[in-house]
């Protein structure tokens, strides 16, 4: 672990990650300011970090600060060409990365789980599948603990993980440089955050970061079903495939006769579970249920303990959750699912007439992609800003209807609905236009639905 006493470091971002950073760093020593464009009314009560040394400058970012610190660390939701960024560099500062000041202080291995959808429920699954095998697991990163904020939980003796379980967004493994999980896994890639990263290609690139620094004791499991991933596989020694088919390689994870099958790294078969027996919708849980399988098989876990927590696995809130059933109806609350990608994983997994709610703040996605997957879909009912854009996409491939808000697509949904279909929120889109996050859609869809009850 680096010293850090009296090091003065810089941390750009006053979020979650970031003032968990800048605790990590205090609780280590080091002398900290914290700086970011928001103003004090706009960010949360800091008077505890405040009251421990820190010391915030917010409302901008002074030209002064990057003549006074020797390190900065750079928050997931700070772009690397930010302005402040850009600024220490020119001055010589090296910047890292909130997931790169954790690793560097912490001696406890970690997995590391990225993809464009999915992957949240994997590093759940994964979590979950470790803990029965007796683990003590702590699951982080992008599913909403900060990773850092756990590190000086663990200094701190009010914690004492063997292994962490990191969920990665692209924001978060673009910025890897030393960085390498002991378990990395790349599950599948779709365009998506496009607004940031430009294009497809430096999309892909961010998240094939995951495996940069694959070393012959790591192992990277990946989405064999992904065509671009097959192609584009980064160079590791140890791959192992996940996929719906079996890939006839050892180890790997797959689905046979419905069956969720764990070959090992002697070519010996596990059947895990039936696929039937997993209590969460949609076929392509099938698929993370493999993931998780070989990801927490890897490192440790047997196959009985994935058994036994993917029977139990009840899925993540506003993940292909069924809020309820009316009048026949299956109400089914995807709020996750922000780009066109998680879209159609959503619809491939539903065998039910679809009416299906899509729009919110685009990323500049290409809405023709769900063109070839609305074969079950019998209406789309359009609200927030990328109304317009979604509605030239589809043209007339499925009736449309323009709603506005959520209210008026629940009730003309249900109003439409026959038993036995489904009414499904997967936006493909952010909540950012009318909400605060896909958390804030996806309880207002659970209680319009829960009205009716």
């Amino acid at each position: 672990m680096p010293a850090w006493a009296g090091r003065r470091v810089t941390v750009v971002g006053a979020g979650r990650s970031g003032t968990a950073a800048a605790d990590l760093l205090n609780l280590l020593g080091a002398i900290v300011v914290v700086t970011d464009q928001r103003r004090p009314g706009q960010l949360g009560d800091f008077s505890r970090l405040e009251s421990a040394g820190i010391r915030f400058e917010l409302g901008g970012h002074p030209e002064s600060l990057w003549q006074e610190t020797e390190l900065v660390v750079g928050s997931p939701g700070i772009a690397p060409s930010a302005p402040p960024l850009a600024a220490a560099r020119a001055q010589n500062v090296p910047v890292i990365s909130e997931i790169e000041l954790a690793a560097q202080c912490t001696n406890v291995p970690a997995l590391a789980i990225t993809g464009s959808n999915g992957k949240s429920t994997v590093t759940a699954m994964t979590g979950a599948i470790l803990n029965a095998s007796g683990r003590n697991t702590e699951v982080c990163g992008n599913i909403g603990v900060s990773w850092a904020g756990l590190v000086a939980d663990a200094i701190r003796g009010v914690a004492d993980p063997d292994l962490y379980v990191l969920e990665l967004s692209s924001f978060q493994t673009e910025t890897i440089r030393d960085f390498h999980p002991r378990w990395c896994a790349l599950l599948n890639l779709s365009a998506d955050h496009l607004d940031r990263h430009g294009d497809f290609n430096s999309y892909a690139e961010a998240k094939l970061r995951i495996a940069a620094n694959c070393n012959a004791e790591d192992w990277l499991i990946y989405g064999a079903d992904d065509q671009f991933i097959r192609e584009n596989l980064p160079a590791a020694p140890r791959a192992v495939p996940f996929a719906h088919a079996d890939p006839s390689e050892s180890p790997s994870a797959f689905v046979r006769d419905q069956n969720i099958i764990w070959r090992d790294a002697s070519g010996d078969e596990h059947r895990v579970l039936a696929v039937a027996d997993l209590p969460v919708l949609g076929s392509h849980n099938a698929l993370n249920a493999c993931a998780a399988t070989a990801l927490a098989c890897l490192a440790g876990a047997t196959p009985g303990a994935a058994r036994q927590a993917l029977a139990e696995f009840r899925g993540l809130p506003h993940r292909s959750e069924l809020c309820a059933t009316l009048d026949g109806v299956l109400c089914i609350n995807d709020s996750k699912a922000t780009n066109v990608g998680a879209t159609v994983a959503a619809l491939r997994g539903l065998d039910a007439p679809i009416w299906l709610i899509l729009g919110g703040r685009d990323k500049d996605s290409d809405f023709r992609q769900l063109l070839p997957h609305l074969g079950n879909v019998r209406g789309v009912l359009l609200v927030g800003e990328a109304t317009d854009a979604i509605a030239e996409a589809l043209g007339d491939a499925v009736p449309v209807q323009r709603c506005e808000t959520l209210e008026t697509a629940v009730a003309a949904g249900l109003a439409g609905s026959q038993p036995a279909d489904a009414l499904l929120l997967a936006p493909a889109c952010t909540s950012f236009d009318q909400y605060s996050s896909f958390e804030a859609r996806g309880e207002h869809f659970r209680t319009l639905i829960n009205d009716r009850l």
